[in-house]
């Protein structure tokens, strides 16, 4: 049974989502808090609610989503599950079956049908005998004969199909529903109910795992298997606190099952194909009465207790053991965050041992959420598993080679790996070098779930970003890509499109919004920051004015002198590409041209003071401009390199703009606000 198709509506951080499922391997990728766990959860309770194998499968599924409580276990707490309250939660699944798991049902419809009709009757998990009465009367034969008949019509669409649909819809007034054909649902069930307890066709590995020390009570037979059964899927945690419980129960009853699945084989392959350099050398009962599992390192012989080896090992042994003795052929495994308490050469060699251990000679389906770029790289290179990125509540999309192909040249271009582009829910590009550090220690909580990445080049980052467009128009979905330019003296005219968004900041560059008096004349006031510290505000506002004002002359004489618009003599790259001789020394000559006839109206005699007299006009009309705006206008970032070098500082320029971020953050002023607005308009704009 593999799962080819998902849809989840309003489920915890999933607000709609649609996708189908083509490989054996699902590597599901994205950003912290996004919702991938949640996609194991939704087909979790999906498979608890409708096809359980336990009778209290459905109760603690919803007690570990927050969703029931032991005590009152007749109510539900809608909230829990649902992201809008207004809206009923939706969990569609598409399973196919394979050829012996049809022939199962078809062999079992003796037995399936009065299963459904105890189900209907609110009788599910009734003892056997319990509706006897019920079945013996002529009412009962009539429902059996009435459901055989519908499981007839139903496994004739399986068979045609070899697809097997189901569908929960919760609401808050009506409870939990099931919105599919319900006689499906009981062929699922039935198809893992015919295996033993120590196997099954579902089982989940959630990311919170507490691993035992020490001493741990073993129990065989019926406790042990009512445990076994919960582990799968009702309480998956009690996994991690198994681990000797599986091995020697393997121990004592295992080796009677098949020589391929005794304890001794399936250590050896895990310990030569992910834990090289281990061997398990005994197991049994120790000198003072514990059981104890002994491992040998292979490299120096050192011996030493299984509870010695790392948390990561002890996990990655008891995740294989339980997959090698419990997951039945077919089976679906969901995994949150395999790479926990695991070093990356670890996880580089992780996902190929899965498969080629388990996933191919068992043909079993794995769905995997990881935030691991070695697993990332590693289900972007294999043929069996399919990278799944989501993007956003309403986007789960499969991330095809081709589209990689096409973003990774752009992203290139920026100077970001296609893991960054997977893994935070959007990057966010800035033009200024210190721009980063000052916009993360502003606003690190808005910008939490986002990569921050200097960018220079203003030129290289446009071609990048009508790159991005243009994959954008051809349907390639990606993280949102964000861009923020200094206004400058380069205004772009590049605009945002759905998942490409450009800002443009209101000031001149960033460092333009920390010119705030109260947060400079704070920093120059405090001796850890200045060496001769400022003794009042008044002494720091005049020093600001006057270094900002000694920067008009500059700017007056670039703007008169860009007037005359004097073309340059140097060759250009398009003057050459894909040109004849002669229509370079065309093109070149009417430059030369062009410049001599610009030249020669110019009075050489005179013209100095001509362009003295026009720049200091300039200066004039742009000082009473300034008096106004020279917060705004004047080159921030040569502002404080200046205040830098006029001011003895105990700290270099880049702490001194950290520390004038922070202060304006914790002013809450005027200018920090500008930011947030801006940055949130950015990140929220449809």
């Amino acid at each position: 049974m593999h799962l080819k198709y998902l849809k989840v509506k309003n489920f915890r951080a999933l607000e709609d989502i649609h996708v189908e499922f083509d490989s054996h391997v699902n590597v599901i990728v994205g950003p912290n808090a996004a919702g991938k766990t949640t996609v194991l959860e939704a087909v979790r309770l999906l498979k608890a609610m409708l096809a359980p194998r336990l009778q209290n499968e459905a109760i603690q599924v919803l007690q570990s989503l927050g969703a029931a409580s032991p005590h009152l276990p007749n109510q539900m707490r809608f909230q829990s599950i649902a992201r809008d309250m207004g809206v009923p939660v939706v969990i569609g699944c598409r399973f196919s079956l394979s050829d012996q798991e049809i022939a199962i049902l078809e062999s079992g419809v003796d037995s399936i049908a009065p299963t459904i009709v105890q189900s209907q009757m609110g009788q599910a998990f009734a003892a056997p005998g319990a509706m006897i009465g019920f079945l013996s009367s002529d009412q009962g034969k009539q429902m059996l004969v009435s459901v055989k008949a519908q499981l007839l019509i139903a496994l004739e669409k399986i068979k045609a199909s070899k697809t097997c649909n189901l569908e929960l819809t919760v609401s808050e007034a009506a409870g939990p529903s099931a919105s599919s054909d319900p006689i499906e649902m009981h062929l699922v069930a039935f198809i893992e109910r015919q295996l033993p307890p120590y196997k099954t066709i579902f089982t989940y590995f959630p990311a919170d795992r507490a691993l035992p020390s020490g001493e741990q009570p073993v129990q065989l037979g019926g406790p042990d298997a009512s445990q076994q059964l919960e582990s799968y899927n009702s309480q998956p945690q009690i996994k991690f606190n198994r681990l000797k419980n599986t091995i020697f129960s393997a121990a004592i009853i295992g080796e009677g099952l098949n020589p391929a699945d005794s304890l001794k084989v399936q250590f050896e392959k895990i310990f030569n194909g992910i834990l090289k350099g281990r061997k398990l050398l005994e197991f049994g009962v120790n000198e003072i009465g514990f059981l104890s599992v002994l491992i040998q390192d292979t490299e120096n012989g050192r011996i030493f207790d299984l509870d010695g080896m790392s948390s990561g090992e002890k996990g990655l042994i008891l995740t294989f053991l339980l997959i090698a003795r419990s997951v039945a052929q077919d089976g679906i495994i969901l995994f949150d965050e395999p790479e926990l308490h695991l070093n990356p050469a670890v996880c580089k060699d992780l996902l190929a041992y899965l498969i080629n251990e388990y996933v191919i000679p068992r043909n079993l389906q794995i769905f995997i959420c990881s935030h691991s770029l070695e697993i990332l790289a590693g289900a972007l290179d294999n043929d069996y598993c399919s990278l799944y990125h989501l993007i956003s509540s309403t986007t789960l999309s499969k991330v095809r080679q081709q589209d990689e192909i096409t973003l990774g040249d752009a992203l290139r271009r920026l100077g970001v790996s296609e893991s960054e582009n997977l893994l935070y829910r959007g990057i966010i590009f800035v033009e200024g070098p210190d721009d980063v550090a000052l916009l993360e220690s502003g606003f690190s909580t808005q910008l939490r779930r986002y990569k921050l990445k200097f960018s220079s080049g203003r030129a290289e980052v446009e071609k990048a970003i009508k790159a991005l467009q243009q994959a954008e128009v051809s349907g390639i979905h990606a993280a949102p890509t964000y861009f923020i330019f200094d206004r400058d003296e380069l205004p772009t005219n590049l605009t945002s499109s759905v998942s490409v968004k450009v800002l443009q900041w209101d000031r001149r560059c960033l460092e333009n919004y920390l010119i705030d008096l109260d947060a400079i004349s704070n920093a120059l006031m405090d001796d850890e920051v200045a060496k001769e510290p400022f003794t009042n505000q008044g002494d720091v506002s005049r020093l600001l004015r006057e270094l900002a004002f000694q920067q008009l002359e500059e700017i007056a004489a670039k703007k008169v002198y860009s007037k005359y618009a004097f073309e340059g003599l140097g060759i250009r790259r398009e003057d050459l590409v894909n040109r004849s001789i002669d229509d370079v020394s065309e093109t070149l000559l009417a430059r030369i041209q062009n410049v001599k006839n610009q030249i020669s109206e110019i009075d050489i005699n005179s013209w100095r003071d001509e362009f003295k007299n026009m720049v200091i006009d300039e200066r004039k009309q742009l000082e009473g401009i300034w008096e106004t705006t020279w917060q705004s206008d004047c080159d921030g970032k040569r502002l404080l390199y200046d205040l830098s070098r006029k001011v003895k500082l105990r700290i270099n320029l880049k702490k001194l703009k950290v520390r004038l971020m922070r202060e304006i953050s914790i002013n809450n002023s005027p200018t920090w606000n500008t930011i947030k607005g801006n940055i949130h308009t950015l990140l929220t704009e449809a």
